[in-house]
């Protein structure tokens, strides 16, 4: 054995009582992390999961948990090498030794790094061929754990090493002889080495290592071992990972059996139609499988996903949900529905559930939860909590319940920093996606792609909608089919409500009666932007009633609500959109849900409230009419679930049938249709098509009409009917042309320039991660919405003696690092600015304060009212209105 020893971490300049270092050996961290891995592998992988990795190795049982470890535990070879054990020299010199220092500063300076990761990746393979691994495969394997901090390195980056930095001569049996050490450490065996690695074990595999590391760098739990000779040391570690795991709130998977529904639900006395029809679903699926479900608002789609996730997971050892919202409001309300019905399934046990979006660090009934779920252990205690070690940013995903926008599932499909992770979070769990027709088509061409993935990962998708065009719901099963190895099944066609199901390799469908509420005549009336405040005036004069305006822009929704001000006094007038200060959004959704919610106590008998279009996805609320500015069908439809959707005794006998009055495009002298600031937000053909199925008729009978409307407008291989007007059949000609290149060339091309390669693909390991970006909030945002641009903005105010946050006296320091608390306070101050691109640079390039080090003020940046509230940024006047918001304005150059 060598005399040499070889540090992977050092006590930061900690000394020990005899004043030498602080330091943890090579070896030893690799063997924590191993054992971490096997028991990750052993305990708590769900049994789907496990059964994914095992098909993908061709390994099962012992011998595979033992080839897991071994192989995370190969992640920081690497770091024997003069790179990395002399980039601390006072510590490197005291433990390799002088003469090796003294060589290796005697070589050129080539000005190359040499990432401890990479040398893993260039030097491991040589090793694994030794025990007998294919060349390509111990390649592949390599710069899979070498990737542990988030980026595969790639064959280029392998080649740019320089040969002294990684360590020729004598290193090279010293990497040898730890090799070999691990390898008896986990007892694997020449048998135990597979012949191959799918790419779907390459992603658990890699993500595996990754966490495992993560956890075995606790010094808390693996504390310095320093000198302590190696043998004696491994006697502990086994023990030291499962304390580690159960500290960190890791949680085996439950083995009981599936609820009935009735047992899950029992305040629902008699099930609806949606839910008996998956009742009746569950026996024909298997994992993997996908259940399509579309029904509109109140049918009980939520409680339907939720006991098909509770059969899965019980029933085929799928590894508990996630649940994606389209909006952190919406996730938010969900996480409180999801954390009452796990309390109430599992009553007796500790259970983990997380929130996963930017701002859940600002959700204080969610911070209330968060603990060291040890402690829960000690104190023999019971209930919903998340652990404070799955809420950091990077391991949200890897609790077994979790609640949180679909951003943050997605960006394991996105070639970026530590995708893997989350695809290994989410291997083998249920994926509920809600609400999919809110995604645009670059985020529909994510999504096929994670679907192929979820599928070959193991994981059943339970995807809800209002409605889908027929081509997307086929393009869906269509991916998740490849994922499974198969050709694209027959779409099957059953009446709109419906269940579609793709599995064990055939797609089926089921029609089910929709629930009485939601049968209704809808009223369509066109008004004129000029006159529909007046009318409104007049017809609420009669005898009340609450009204929704949605505008499609948070300028437009501001200069409605001034309009406005001239038909109502202030106590019956609102604005909701998102250019609030956070703090202020909150208290204003708080306010919407008393007033128009389910339960909301203080409906008031006369008031309109504008907004844009986080009223139709974030909150649970009920109006007598709607006025909506032009938007795409389904977007119509979906709002119209807003009104009358709670039953109530007493409506103005004006409002008493739903009504849907919508802003009719101006025709120019031509007669071309304009539809104003819709066109900034909608594709124009889609608005144009829109109009056209609904500009004639006065009502829509629902559902029954539902999938018609959407083809008419969606299906672009629709002939133009031939009565159609010359200036409208040309406008469709020319748009759907436009349509095709901006929409399904540009936003498909820009989406398939970032998704990470199918499962199938015969690439190296390099090209799931090349793009090198920040695995940041900001960076998700960007990457799984092509949208306008947009940055976190917190807004603070020029005090008398120096800053202070608007409205108050309270001081800011940007010269102290904010405490987390602080961090909160800053972020409640904060608005996401997206609407002007040229703003949005212009933010983007100041600088943030050097104290804020945080990653949740990373991607932030500040702006300094003044006096007045008002400050210039560029060409721009940004104002904090306490009734608007914050107000753009260009400024006269």
């Amino acid at each position: 054995m060598s005399k040499s020893r070889f540090w992977a971490k050092t006590g930061q300049g900690q000394l020990r009582e005899d004043g030498r270092p602080l330091y943890h050996p090579v070896l030893c961290h690799l063997a924590d992390t191993a054992a971490v891995a096997m028991e990750i592998v052993q305990t708590y992988l769900s049994p789907l999961a496990r059964q994914q990795l095992s098909v993908g190795l061709g390994l099962e049982g012992d011998p595979l948990a033992r080839f897991c470890g071994f192989m995370a535990g190969c992640h920081d070879l690497g770091k024997v090498s003069p790179a990395f054990q002399f980039q601390v020299s006072e510590v490197g010199k005291a433990l390799v030794g002088s003469r090796l220092y003294g060589l290796w500063r005697s070589y050129p300076n080539t000005g190359q790094a040499a990432p401890h990761g990479t040398v893993t990746a260039a030097t491991l393979p040589g090793f694994l061929e030794e025990l007998g691994l294919p060349k390509k495969l111990a390649q592949k394997l390599s710069a899979i754990v070498g990737g542990h901090h988030g980026f595969f390195p790639g064959l280029q980056d392998i080649q740019s090493l320089s040969p002294d930095d990684v360590g020729r001569g004598e290193w090279i049996p010293f990497r040898r002889e730890i090799f070999q050490q691990l390898q008896d450490f986990v007892g694997l065996k020449r048998e135990g080495i597979p012949g191959r690695c799918s790419n779907s074990a390459a992603m658990i595999l890699a993500g595996l290592a990754t966490v495992a590391d993560w956890i075995a760098s606790n010094t808390e739990s693996f504390p310095y071992a320093n000198d302590e000779p190696f043998e004696t040391y491994a006697q502990g570690i086994a023990e030291k990972a499962q304390q580690a795991l159960k500290a960190q709130g890791w949680i085996a998977p439950p083995t009981d059996s599936p609820l009935t529904f009735q047992a899950l639900f029992d305040f629902i006395s008699e099930p609806r139609p949606l839910q008996l029809a998956a009742i009746n679903l569950k026996d024909r699926l298997a994992p993997p499988c996908l259940v399509i479900v579309e029904a509109a608002m109140g049918e009980g789609k939520t409680e339907a996903a939720l006991y098909l996730a509770d059969h899965l997971q019980h029933q085929a050892g799928a590894g508990g949900f996630y649940i994606g919202l389209p909006t952190q409001a919406t996730s938010n309300a969900m996480f409180e529905r999801v954390k009452s019905f796990l309390q109430k399934r599992y009553p007796d046990a500790i259970v983990n559930l997380t929130l996963s979006h930017g701002a859940a660090a600002l959700k204080e009934d969610y911070l209330d939860t968060v603990c060291r779920l040890d402690q829960v252990y000690d104190q023999e205690g019971k209930g919903v909590f998340a652990s404070e070690w799955h809420t950091a940013r990077k391991r949200t995903l890897l609790s077994p319940y979790g609640v949180g926008t679909p951003d943050q599932a997605l960006m394991g499909a996105v070639r970026a920093r530590h995708q893997f992770v989350r695809l290994f979070g989410l291997a083998g769990r249920i994926i509920i996606l809600d609400e999919i027709h809110a995604y645009d088509l670059y985020t529909s061409t994510l999504l096929e792609r994670f679907l192929e993935w979820a599928a070959v990962l193991g994981s059943p998708v339970i995807a809800l909608s209002a409605t889908l065009p027929a081509g997307t719901r086929q393009r869906l099963l269509a991916a998740y089919a490849r994922g499974c190895g198969q050709p694209p099944p027959d779409s099957p066609n059953a009446p709109y409500p419906r269940i579609t199901a793709l599995a064990s390799g055939a797609a089926l469908a089921q029609s089910f009666a929709p629930s009485e509420h939601v049968r209704r005549q809808l009223g369509i009336r066109w008004v004129r932007d000029d006159q529909w405040p007046a009318e409104l005036s007049q017809v609420l004069s009669k005898g009340g009633g609450c009204v929704a305006v949605i505008c499609s822009t948070v300028d437009r929704a501001q200069w409605v609500f001034q309009h406005l001000q001239k038909y109502f006094p202030p106590e019956e007038l609102g604005l909701f959109h998102g250019r609030f200060l956070f703090k202020d959004r909150e208290q204003i959704e708080k306010q919407c849900l008393e007033r128009f919610g389910k339960n909301g106590h203080l409906r008031p008998s006369r008031f309109v409230l504008v907004a844009t279009q986080v009223i139709e996805q974030s909150l649970d609320v009920d109006f007598d009419l709607m006025i909506s500015d032009p938007a795409p069908i389904d977007l119509l439809l979906q709002r119209s679930g807003r009104l009358h959707r709670h039953p109530r005794d007493k409506r103005p006998p004006e409002l008493s049938a739903p009504y849907l009055w919508i802003v009719e495009p101006e025709l120019a002298e031509e007669g071309k249709a304009n539809f104003r600031e819709s066109s900034s937000i909608y594709d124009r053909h889609i608005l144009l098509r829109s109009w056209l199925a609904l500009r004639e008729r006065c009502n829509v009978q629902l559902p029954e009409e539902i999938d018609d409307l959407i083809e008419s407008v969606y299906d672009l291989e629709m002939p133009i009917p031939e009565a159609l007007e010359t200036v409208h059949a040309q406008d469709w000609r020319e748009s759907l042309e436009k349509y095709k290149v901006e929409e399904e060339d540009a936003k498909r091309s820009r989406a398939n320039e970032v998704k990470i390669p199918p499962p199938n693909a015969d690439v190296r390991p390099e090209q799931f991660t090349y793009l090198k970006k920040e695995d940041d909030e900001s960076t998700i945002a960007a990457v799984t919405r092509l949208g306008q641009p947009s940055v976190a903005t917190i807004f603070l105010q020029q005090g008398k003696t120096g800053l202070v946050f608007p409205g108050s006296h309270d001081p800011v320091d940007l010269e102290t690092e904010p405490s987390l608390p602080m961090i909160r306070r800053l972020l409640a101050h904060s608005v996401r600015i997206a609407s002007r691109q040229e703003l949005v640079k212009e933010l983007l390039r100041r600088e943030n304060p050097k104290t804020w080090t945080s990653a949740l003020l990373r991607n932030c940046r500040y702006v300094v009212l003044n006096a007045e509230g008002w400050a210039q940024v560029g060409k721009w006047r940004l104002r904090l209105d306490p009734n608007l918001g914050i107000t753009i304005e260009k400024m006269n150059s």
